[in-house]
């Protein structure tokens, strides 16, 4: 009984230094986040040209024709499971609809995109977050086995986009949700498909993006994400070709890339957060994405892609922030403009 006494203030005690240290370290690293405002030098998104938009026509199917289940509640947001049937019987889009239970009339969006893997982690931190500060979220569940073919990557690029576009179709058709204020939320290669949907769409009010490059031959072939490396690595040593080869192959496969689209973005709706010793989407490819897309407003975060998450928490704040600015309007906690 003496042990138990005396291990409740020891327990407390190890809380409140815990808490002291996470508040230093999240001091430290607002600290030393790098924030850049918008070029005063853009002038403005170049027009789409119609032989780009034509590559990714698509034919819409019923966008009421889901299948939703609840999933689960919490406080202030219902999830539910939707899947949305593919019209030519091919896979269908998978989705998690974070439906804000408070206040009346239709909301705005935050449309979250999956990274490389897949694993919902990432979409569920941002989404639920979204939710809670008084708006609905999407996060989307994509089959990246698509893009893990090295043969077939631009068409596994171009059927991703499209069913973003279809997840699109999706929103503006629920009288829940604003079409007005739409915004799309991506990290890392999520963050890729998020540059290039904006410029096909015009229905994407607001960007935030995240630890994304253009330049995709040069990312696939030096990266150091594992997974991709490892296939490449095999890849080189059973065709015997060198990694810049490669890359020039893939230069000529691949004809949908941020790098080209970018210029179709309005930078003016765009929050950028790039990693400064990033070696998974290399550094120098964030910095490029940047430069086309006309020098949008930037975060500067000083670590590598994966010790990123220290800073989520200042992350989904800065985007939600972001998006409330390009909204004109305050979520249901009553955040002002």
């Amino acid at each position: 009984m003496a042990f138990g006494h005396r291990s409740f203030p020891i327990r407390v005690g190890v809380r409140f230094v815990r808490r002291a240290v996470a508040i230093a370290v999240a001091a430290l690293s607002a600290a030393c986040v790098t924030h850049e405002p918008l070029s005063d030098l853009y002038v403005g998104p170049e027009e789409l040209p119609e032989s780009v938009a034509e590559r990714f026509d698509y034919d819409a199917a019923d966008a009421a024709n889901d299948d939703t289940a609840l999933r689960r509640r919490r406080p202030r947001f219902t999830a539910h499971e939707v899947m949305l049937p593919a019209p030519d019987g091919g896979e269908p889009i998978a989705l998690e609809y974070y439906e804000h239970d408070e206040g009346d009339g239709p909301k705005p969006v935050v449309m979250v995109l999956p990274i490389y893997d897949g694993q919902p982690f990432v979409t569920r931190y941002f989404a639920r977050y979204f939710a809670q500060r008084g708006w609905a979220a999407v996060a989307v569940g994509v089959d990246r086995e698509r893009l893990r073919r090295v043969d077939g990557i631009e068409q596994a690029i171009r059927d991703t986009l499209v069913d973003y576009r279809r997840v699109l179709d999706w929103i503006v058709a629920n009288p829940e949700l604003d079409e007005q204020h739409i915004g799309v939320f991506g990290m890392s290669f999520g963050g890729i498909d998020a540059v290039m949907l904006a410029a096909l769409d015009d229905r994407v009010d607001a960007l935030v993006v995240g630890m994304a490059g253009g330049d995709l031959p040069y990312i696939a072939a030096n990266t150091r994400y594992r997974p991709v490396h490892r296939a490449v690595d095999e890849l080189l040593e059973e065709s015997g070709q060198s990694r810049l080869a490669f890359e020039r192959r893939l230069d000529a496969e691949i004809d949908t890339d941020p790098l080209l689209l970018a210029p179709y973005v309005d930078a003016e709706r765009v929050l950028l957060v790039l990693a400064r010793t990033d070696v998974i989407v290399p550094f120098e490819s964030q910095q490029e994405l940047r430069l086309s897309l006309g020098n949008p407003e930037a975060l500067y975060l000083p670590t590598g892609h994966r010790t990123s998450v220290v800073y989520f928490p200042k992350l989904r704040s800065s985007a939600y922030e972001f998006f409330a600015r390009q909204f004109g309007a305050a979520g249901a906690d009553g955040v002002p403009n």
